[in-house]
């Protein structure tokens, strides 16, 4: 859930063109935007003074001088997928959050592939020159279908992925190699894992949904490419250093393969004389100026989604999507996500309730559905919460962890399943105290307090009362926060024994001065009062 409010007005500077429609999201906030966009390097290091955040998108070269002009800064965040131009160790070791966005351009460049795919199996844009130059000529542009044939996918994440699902739609068969993931998440989009020796052999469509790793850098060369049929073609909207440009050239000289489409190249722009401008001349490639992510949609996607997870840093909460912090991927990520803001909100919970004089060690338990999930993200989460409240360091998921260590903060995490009436809950234990939270509809909850059960969103200002279960309470304390014009935006009551002990959470639209407290102290039976923000 987005943070409605910020607690003050942070300034995020704007190094390069940033759709309006994020910039609206950071005003809705109430974040003071500094545009340094076509301004030179030194404007951009006298900007960062005093700024919370930066805003890149792939030219501005984001390194450890850089950083080191911005005291302040706790996010760094780039407009698109890659973070090659930012120096992410520099930015872990200031305790910096390093922000993309993955998922937002998945369906551009999903639908690029294909349009580059359709294009190289039907002479689509050869086509078209030859009709504008007057030309009728159809023989030259007889192509082939892609119903019924194999399409060999190296990369089955997001993009890959998505690529398949449609691919299944064309009626082909699809193979995958990808290293990195299961056999299972291959069956669920309806392809065969295979190395990629047997892939390159086997398909008569190749397409690259991989990232530029060390790893990656140069698997498509002059060896692998002889492993192709001579019909087949390759299709590039990933990153051009996968594939070895001077190799592919020769390649298609030699007629191993039938063509090549790519979106991208190893050093864009590519120089006039370099290996990716000739490929992209080349008359057995059709080739596009990096446009994978450029649709209208994506832009708008990017820099909204990237705007959110913005906000959600400067205000404290986890993001969605922090290179440098572990972050929730693969098939169980969209269960997960939520629950990294339910871990931040009961780590800001657990101090002002619990009020003890010094941290205890504690439990994390992840029950239910996400009993078999890595704890590590739901940890971090928690702790960046937590220490927030607890400690004058600037903390982030970046170095809640670090700092835990320092002060001597340990939590033990575990899987639970069938102790949690909740499909999914987590549960923190630690000095007599415990808290349950769940997610509902993307929202936080809390839904139990030392075995009271409640059900009460943990954002903004709350009172909890401890008190006797007696006649009139509810409308005491309701009166008196009404003499103090303290509104009450909702209300949560719970008991475990008639006439026993009660709990009640209030939350309510401005917080409780402290004469307002002591008043509520001073009614009968009630045991105590807290007042928290969160």
């Amino acid at each position: 859930m987005m943070p409605s409010s910020l607690p003050h007005a942070p300034r995020v500077v704007i190094a390069e063109q940033f759709a309006e429609q994020g910039l609206a999201v950071l005003r809705e906030h109430g974040i003071t935007i500094d545009s340094q966009v076509g301004r030179g390097r030194a404007e951009l290091v006298h900007a960062l003074a005093e700024a919370d955040g930066l805003i890149v998108r792939s030219e501005t070269r984001v390194d450890r001088d850089l950083l080191a002009a911005g005291p302040k800064l706790t996010v760094v965040a780039r407009a698109g997928v890659g973070v090659d131009a930012i120096d992410v160790d520099a930015a872990t070791d200031a305790g910096i959050i390093v922000l993309n966005t993955p998922g937002a351009n998945t369906i551009a460049a999903t639908e690029q592939t294909f349009a580059l795919m359709l294009s190289l199996a039907r002479f689509t844009p050869a086509a078209v020159q030859s009709l504008r130059e007057g030309k009728w000529d159809r023989k030259p542009f007889i192509g082939s279908e892609l119903f019924g044939k194999t399409l060999g996918i190296v990369g089955l994440g997001r993009i890959g992925g998505n690529v398949a699902l449609r691919a299944r739609a064309f009626g082909m068969t699809l193979l995958t190699y990808d290293p990195y993931i299961s056999a299972a998440r291959a069956e669920a989009f309806d392809t065969k894992l295979v190395d990629l020796e047997t892939l390159l052999r086997s398909a008569d469509i190749v397409t690259l949904h991989v990232p530029l790793t060390p790893q990656t850098l140069g698997m498509i060369d002059a060896a692998r490419l002889a492993l192709l049929q001579p019909h087949a073609l390759i299709v590039n909207c990933a990153r051009g250093g996968v594939i070895v440009e001077r190799d592919l050239l020769a390649a298609l000289d030699a007629d191993v393969l039938a063509g090549a489409a790519i979106d991208v190249v190893a050093q864009e722009p590519p120089p006039p004389d370099g290996t990716g401008a000739r490929l992209q001349r080349h008359p057995k490639v059709f080739a596009t100026p990096h446009l994978g992510g450029s649709t209208h949609e994506a832009l708008a996607r990017i820099a909204t989604e990237l705007a959110e997870d913005v906000v959600r840093v400067l205000v404290g909460s986890p993001a969605n999507a922090a290179v440098n912090a572990p972050v929730p991927d693969g098939p169980e990520a969209a269960r997960v996500l939520p629950f990294l803001d339910v871990a931040y909100r009961i780590g800001r919970f657990y101090p002002q309730y619990a009020q003890q004089t010094q941290l205890p060690a504690f439990t994390l338990t992840l029950q239910g559905d996400l009993a078999d999930v890595p704890p590590e993200p739901l940890v971090r989460a928690f702790l960046s919460g937590l220490l927030q409240t607890t400690t004058d360091r600037r903390v982030s998921v970046v170095n809640a962890d670090s700092i835990a260590r320092e002060l001597g903060v340990h939590v033990d995490a575990r899987g639970e399943r069938g102790t949690s009436i909740y499909a999914s809950s987590l549960r923190i234990t630690g000095g007599g105290t415990s808290i349950t939270g769940t997610s509902v509809s993307g929202e936080a909850r809390i839904v139990e307090a030392d075995g009271y059960q409640i059900d009460a969103t943990p954002i903004g200002a709350i009172l909890i009362t401890k008190h006797r279960d007696v006649p009139g309470m509810i409308g005491k304390v309701g009166t008196l926060l009404g003499q103090q014009n303290v509104n009450i935006s909702t209300m949560q009551v719970s008991r475990n024994a008639i006439g026993g002990d009660a709990i009640m959470v209030l939350s309510i639209d401005r917080p409780a001065d402290e004469e307002t407290l002591n008043a509520l102290r001073t009614i009968p039976d009630i045991n105590s009062v807290r007042s928290l923000a969160i």
